[in-house]
């Protein structure tokens, strides 16, 4: 076993078998197939290639025949009425903004059981959670476009706590210390956040702040990840039997506790595969055949994969095993030289630039360096906060509170080396991943550390390139973006941008870092003229807040009418700390980006009905002779008081996502419009676009596009014409 080939070429073979079974048209036919070749190989790597190719096949295919099952029966429910839900209390309420969630790993509904994670909203302080074990809720269950559930709770009264952990489970005992340490949150809610986040692998608590500030650093995982702890625990247990001269007695301690860790923590992907990975380590000495930390690193994913087919696509087990995998097939051959531990860091930040750039449209170049200084730094604190939650000493908060201080200004060491930028595309991912693979299965020493290196710069070079291609456009181009249930508009000419809003949700603070950004990005997007924002709904203003603090953002205009709330509130801080002038708008404003003229449209007064909406602020949009007409969220009044100055538009933007109290005859005779675009999220609440205004857009023979139907539709102008086509852009 000490032939690091034989582990890798299974995990391979497995992994292509589950990326590529969805292609399949008869899985089990194929997989029986594939078998029987493999019984009549008679070369040993190639049948056990086979084998493996067939297991992921059947694996892939039950798992997609679960989740198939999941899709028919939620789409069978009657959706309009309440459902009583049952889940899992597997971890803390995180308050957020105006909400609180809950997420769980699963849920019974309808007699059914889903195997699916399931995020449950409350407007309202819920109940502390004791020694329950489940919730019970009534509401409407959602399925969003990324196949992900929640549900919204109306009222305390549609939400109850029922069941009891039992105390020899050693869940029971991590909510016990979690609800003694409850008691000192109201005094040092960071600190004891701190503590519940390492010792306990609750994360739910950490304000947003404190994850930013680890994030720009590049050491977020040392915080929420819990394969930390584990291992460190595990390392102890280990070194105190070892030294007190009980090897026997250690290894099987370590099977042990890979038991009981994941039980005690919780069902989090990173526990489990750390649990994985010493499970596998004490196995091999139990049966005295011990093997490479090359060997384990490949059984230990393939046996998650096994398990949990799903993470074959997951961030974190991306993150994971390519971390661990450059340390040891980068890093470990390098480090002969006198400055191995940079070729530790170098390894590292080759196999996670990548990786953080695809999945979350970030870099932290140095964090794998911040990460060594740290996570002594981590551990110390761990130590602190595993004895204060055993003797609650008060003077260990401020041993804490110092030690966080000192990471924080370690972290803001490395902020200016982070960001966003471009992601790398699939081809490009799939390019630098699968040839990392082949060459850890195909070569040897020197030879496969350098095709790996070689391998995993396709990505970073691919995403360097894509940006520098598409900062610039040939002529002018509209691009209403895809972000759900909200509206975010993207204006160019040659390397010039305006933005006209920014999508965004009451629920998620983040939705500017996780949907609009990655969306500008894409697009080589990261210097931007001016920033428009028409009203002060949060489904218009959310993303701009991560747009002015993240990017390069000349000038903020914002409507002079309603300007008010939270969202207007964290608009207005975001530009005061970039430095970005705003700018209160009046009707008749122009502004020009090299080929296209903007001009700003406001209604002549406030309405008592919808003032928030009717106050949006209307922009006709001239490129290469033709107009577009960007009309916010305004409704009948508005625009009847419009209708008369705003003439005729080639292309209108539906207002307000359709809604039957927008889109009236009089805009549509004032207009005249050939082409309609509406933005609004696939299977919304609202039941945007209502049938009515497609209906009026049918009768006029005025062509209809929608977000929710072609994702981001993009409209180009050259010679006086409008080209209209959809785009596909890079997941969340």
């Amino acid at each position: 076993m000490r032939d690091e080939i034989p582990a890798a070429l299974p995990l391979i073979a497995f992994a292509a078998a589950l990326a590529l079974e969805p292609a399949l048209v008869n899985a089990g036919t194929v997989a029986a197939g594939l078998t029987a070749m493999a019984i009549l190989s008679f070369h040993r790597r190639v049948s056990a290639a086979l084998l493996f190719v067939a297991m992921g096949t059947l694996i892939g295919s039950h798992e997609r025949s679960v989740r198939a099952e999941e899709v028919s029966a939620f789409a069978a429910m009657d959706r309009d009425r309440f459902l009583v839900i049952e889940a899992p209390l597997e971890r803390d309420w995180s308050a957020r903004p105006h909400v609180h969630v809950l997420r769980t790993s699963s849920f019974r509904v309808a007699g059914r059981e889903f195997a699916s994670p399931l995020s449950v909203y409350v407007r309202f302080q819920p109940p502390a959670i004791e020694m329950e074990s489940r919730v019970r809720i009534e509401g409407h269950l959602r399925r969003d476009e990324r196949g992900r559930y929640s549900v919204a709770v109306k009222s305390q009264r549609l939400m109850s706590y029922a069941g009891r952990l039992s105390l020899w489970s050693p869940a029971s005992w991590n909510r016990l210390i979690a609800n003694r340490l409850r008691t000192h949150a109201a005094a040092r809610p960071a600190e004891v956040a701190m503590i519940e986040a390492l010792v306990l692998g609750r994360g739910e608590r950490l304000s947003d702040e404190t994850r930013d500030q680890f994030k720009r650093g590049g050491t977020y995982h040392l915080l929420v990840f819990s394969g930390l702890q584990i291992s460190i625990a595990a390392a102890a247990i280990a070194l105190l039997l070892r030294w007190i001269g009980a090897p026997r007695a250690s290894d099987w301690s370590l099977l042990a506790f890979s038991a009981i860790a994941p039980i005690f923590i919780g069902p989090g992907a990173s526990v489990s595969r750390a649990s994985i990975g010493i499970a596998l380590y004490a196995l091999s000495r139990i049966a005295r055949r011990p093997t490479t930390f090359e060997n384990l690193w490949c059984v230990a994913a393939l046996v998650r994969l096994a398990t949990v087919p799903g993470d074959l696509t997951d961030p974190a087990f991306h993150l994971t095993y390519a971390g661990a995998g450059a340390l040891l097939f980068i890093g470990k051959p390098l480090a002969a030289s006198p400055l191995r531990w940079l070729a530790y860091v170098v390894a590292a930040e080759l196999a996670i630039a990548p990786l953080t750039l695809f999945h979350f449209h970030q870099y932290a170049l140095g964090g794998s360096l911040l990460t060594i200084a740290m996570t002594p730094i981590v551990l110390v604190m761990l130590v602190i906060g595993a004895i204060f939650a055993a003797s609650e000493a008060a003077i260990l908060l401020d041993a804490i509170a110092l030690l966080n201080a000192l990471c924080v200004m370690l972290n803001g060491v490395g902020g200016p080396a982070a960001g966003f930028f471009t992601a790398p595309p699939l081809a490009a991912m799939i390019a630098g991943g699968g040839g990392s693979l082949a060459a850890l299965a195909a070569l040897r020493g020197r030879r496969r550390t350098a095709a790996v290196v070689i391998a995993l710069t396709i990505p970073i070079a691919a995403a360097a390139t894509a940006f520098m291609v598409r900062r610039s456009v040939d002529g002018p181009r509209v691009t209403m973006l895809d972000v759900g249930q909200g509206d975010a508009i993207v204006i160019r000419s040659g390397n010039r941008t305006i933005l006209v809003d920014g999508g965004g949700r009451h629920d998620d603070v983040r939705f500017g870092e996780n949907v609009l950004l990655p969306l500008l990005l894409d697009r080589g997007i990261a210097s931007i003229h001016a920033a428009v924002l028409t009203h002060a709904h949060p489904d218009h203003c959310g993303g701009l807040v991560a747009a002015v603090q993240h990017l390069r953002v000349r000038e903020l205009w914002v409507s002079p009418r309603r300007f008010r709330g939270d969202c207007a509130s964290r608009l207005l801080e975001a530009a005061a700390n970039a430095g970005t002038p705003v700018r209160m708008v009046r009707g008749g404003e122009k502004l020009s980006i090299d080929a296209v003229d903007v001009e700003t449209v406001l209604a002549s007064r406030s309405f008592k009905r919808a003032p928030e909406n009717n106050s949006s602020v209307v922009l006709r949009v001239n490129a290469a002779g033709r107009t577009v007409l960007l009309t916010g969220d305004i409704e009948r009044d508005a625009e009847a008081d419009l209708a008369p100055r705003l003439g005729h538009a080639d292309v209108l933007k539906i207002p307000h996502h359709g809604s039957r109290t927008s889109t009236t005859p009089a805009l549509l005779d004032a207009t005249t419009p050939r082409v309609a675009l509406i933005s609004c999220g696939r299977n919304n609440f609202f039941g945007h676009p209502h049938p009515a205004v497609l209906g009026s857009l049918r009768e006029r023979g005025i062509r209809v596009w929608q977000t929710d139907r072609g994702g981001s539709i993009d409209l180009s102008f050259e010679n006086g014409r409008v080209s209209v086509r959809p785009e596909i852009d890079t997941p969340e």
